[in-house]
């Protein structure tokens, strides 16, 4: 091979690293970045050395415009080669069950319950960021090409880091869980977390208590509303086809019918209020897209109902009507950047935005709401207080033991028996 041919072979190696390397340094995990950006920089220079060879070896005009337009394009190709290999990142563990073994061991004598909640990764995770992204492209609610596509993998990352660096809504369900034990006096061990989906989603949660020997199953839905989310985890367990081995697994269902998770709410924010005539109340529900409320009107209708029910307790503590307001974290309005400013305009001098259909926090309440207050920007003599989630109140605890208590009952009547052979 002639020296010319390997300056050519340098040169564009050299710029696919580089475009490759960027892509890694936008999409990996913070510890990974140093790595990524070493040899990103270790490209670069085996480029610029191609190009340079190039250039003293040709010497001429033509052949140096030549190498810059190869270098280019090596480094857009790299770019938007590993761009589309993105996909490759999406595994959803619900998608993974393994089938359960004909014959389990002998059964405990006990229900065995989960916690189940909206969890988000603890930490930043490019294979979780995949998921949610694919899910929103495969609703038509983004269109997103190769090249912007790294990007919004780097916009999640930095929420994280604006966050703190983590969520800290897997550590609250598992002090909920905690708390519902202790109520319910269970053995420990019988009372865990479980999420929608990741490491810890619902089926295989339930698919290790089963393998246990436990053939009741309790899920206590720390949720106020049905979310899909919700839903999908629910459709994943139906797929394991537990009837056919006995096992019965009864949910406690979501909480917007309750009049103690509204008091504990409504309570929360009275105590910062202040004087009820001259405060005012911004409660917060998550919203969700208008094609998917098309399908799936009865979470908007669960949130709302709530949200009212919240609404009336504070007008019967003496906060005027007009001062409580409903607002929505996403896809929804009025949103809580107006309805803030609404109510300073009407006179509200101490403003409580409170998440009430969040029972923990997450990146949306930690930051996004946040972000949503402070750009309001309303006149200093207004003080606007954002809550923060209920997570592992006792009251919260207590209503999720309740649930379960009655699931337990119903569960004994209705308890299935195992296939014959």
């Amino acid at each position: 091979m002639s020296n010319d041919a390997f300056m050519w072979i340098a040169l564009i190696v050299g710029a696919i690293g580089t475009g490759a390397s960027f892509v890694g340094i936008l999409v990996a995990r913070r510890s990974h970045e140093a790595a990524y950006a070493a040899t990103g920089l270790a490209s670069f220079v085996v480029c610029a050395w191609g190009f340079g060879g190039v250039t003293v070896a040709y010497d001429r005009l033509d052949a140096i415009v030549y190498a810059f337009v190869f270098g280019l394009a090596g480094i857009a190709g790299g770019y938007a080669l590993v761009s589309t290999l993105l996909g490759w990142l999406i595994q959803r563990d619900r998608e993974a069950a393994q089938p359960l073994a004909e014959s389990l061991p002998d059964d405990p004598g006990d229900a065995a319950v989960l916690v189940l909640g909206e969890v988000e990764p603890p930490d930043y995770s490019p294979r979780a960021t995949a998921a949610a992204l694919e899910d929103l492209a495969q609703e038509g609610l983004l269109k997103a090409s190769i090249g912007v596509l790294p990007f919004l993998f780097m916009a999640q990352k930095t929420r994280y880091r604006a966050a703190g660096g983590t969520s800290p809504a897997a550590r609250q369900l598992d002090a909920l869980a905690e708390r519902v034990e202790a109520l319910l006096r269970s053995a420990p061990g019988r009372v865990e977390s479980a999420w929608c989906e990741g490491e810890r989603a619902l089926a295989s949660r339930i698919v290790a208590k089963v393998e246990s020997g436990f053939r009741t199953i309790v899920v206590a839905e720390a949720v106020i509303a049905e979310s899909l989310e919700v839903d999908s985890a629910k459709r994943a367990v139906d797929a394991l086809r537990l009837s056919d081995l006995g096992v019965s697994v009864t949910y406690a269902g979501p909480l917007w019918r309750s009049e103690r998770i509204a008091t504990l709410v409504s309570t929360r924010i009275m105590a910062i209020v202040g004087d009820p005539m001259a405060g005012g109340v911004v409660l917060v529900g998550q919203g969700q897209p208008e094609d998917r409320s098309r399908d799936r009107r009865e979470f908007d209708e669960q949130e709302t109902s709530f949200l009212n029910q919240v609404r009336m307790l504070l007008l019967e503590r003496g906060v005027p009507e007009q001062s409580v307001r409903l607002a929505w974290a996403d896809w929804r309005t009025p949103e809580v950047t107006g309805t803030v400013r609404h109510l300073a305009a009407l006179g509200c001098r101490r403003i409580v935005v409170s998440p009430a259909c969040f029972p923990l926090d997450s990146i949306t309440t930690m930051l996004d709401l946040q972000l949503s207050v402070r750009q309001a920007r309303v006149d200093e003599t207004v003080s606007v207080v954002t809550l923060p989630s209920w997570h592992d109140d006792p009251a919260f605890a207590e209503e999720l033991s309740t649930g379960v208590e009655q699931a337990i009952a119903s569960s004994a009547h209705t308890q299935p028996e195992p296939a014959g052979p």
